[in-house]
């Protein structure tokens, strides 16, 4: 099955070609016919480039709710709001989908994931994947602070921003940038004259990966604690935060590849070949728990994995 990630970096790959075609780029004013359709194809591009980091939050947030039924920890033990949001809140979420989903599906599906609620009485549980961003038909800015709230990650958007910084990929508050996202995106779907400007999509690749993989690093680090059975972080005593993610990267810098550890005064290592030095700077990102992120040639990031 394809991950989230995957999904997401396929998608907004796809995204920055498009940015750079002919077709979606204005011609000398004479040229109304050419210049109408490109205005169409961008405000096109700013729908479905918002949708694929809504998709990859909803999706990413479901993959760790399946995992957390498999952690072996007693769901009273889980964050209350973890709980709640799993139970009783979820059921707006069954109710929307009911009305978005074909009539033969709904009996299946309303039996599936009422049933996983159901086996959270149970020594033996599992977490409807639904329990977040699925009681709407837009993900918004308030959604993915409930998200973070619920794995104990205080000031989500705050934090999110400060590892974006580290990482130096924007340097605005994420909130803020994913708002002027959102709101681009509902100008190019319901303002006909609305004309998305081509600077904006590029613009918001970077954006996106900066929500993207703060938004999966701080999730990550929730699961990995209720994986390892941390009372602090269960009873409530450890927060996530910024400070929790360490990043180590492979990057391209004065004619060689060079794995980097932030905050480290020289390279871990360095290799005129790439590949001989991917797999090593996986396996010691693995071992220390670090986030992990692959640029290309260029400075754009092309990988990321969160551990």
């Amino acid at each position: 099955m394809t991950s989230a990630k995957s999904l997401f970096l396929e998608r907004i790959a796809s995204l920055t070609a498009s940015t750079q075609i002919e077709a979606v780029t204005n011609r000398p004013l004479a040229d109304r016919a050419h210049n109408n359709v490109a205005r169409m194809l961008r405000n096109g591009l700013a729908v479905v480039g918002f949708a694929s980091l809504e998709d990859f939050i909803k999706s990413r947030v479901s993959e760790v709710l399946n995992d957390v039924g498999r952690t072996g920890v007693p769901f009273r033990d889980l964050p209350e709001r973890l709980r709640f949001a799993s139970t009783f809140e979820s059921i707006a979420a069954l109710s929307y989908q009911m009305t978005i989903r074909d009539k033969a599906d709904r009996l299946a599906y309303i039996q599936e994931h009422a049933a996983k609620i159901a086996s959270t009485s149970a020594t033996a549980y599992e977490i409807t994947p639904h329990a977040f961003g699925y009681d709407q038909a837009n993900v918004n800015s308030d959604t993915v602070r409930a998200i973070l709230k619920s794995f104990l990650i205080d000031n989500p958007w705050g934090e999110m921003t400060k590892i974006a910084a580290r990482i130096g990929l924007i340097g605005m508050p994420l909130e803020e940038t994913f708002k002027s996202a959102a709101n681009r995106r509902n100008r190019a779907a319901h303002v006909a004259h609305h004309d998305t400007p081509q600077t904006d999509i590029q613009q918001f690749t970077k954006e996106a990966h900066a929500i993207a993989i703060t938004f999966d690093a701080l999730l990550t680090k929730a699961l990995r604690n209720m994986q390892q059975h941390n009372a602090r972080y269960l009873n409530g005593h450890e927060r996530i935060n910024s400070v929790s993610v360490s990043i180590r990267s492979v990057r391209f810098r004065g004619g060689v590849w060079r794995e980097e550890l932030e905050g480290a005064r020289r390279a871990v290592k360095v290799d005129q070949n790439l590949l001989s030095l991917q797999g090593a700077a996986k396996n010691r990102s693995v071992l220390a728990k670090d986030l992990y992120i692959e640029y290309s040639l260029v400075g754009e990031i092309v990988h990321w994995e969160c551990n």
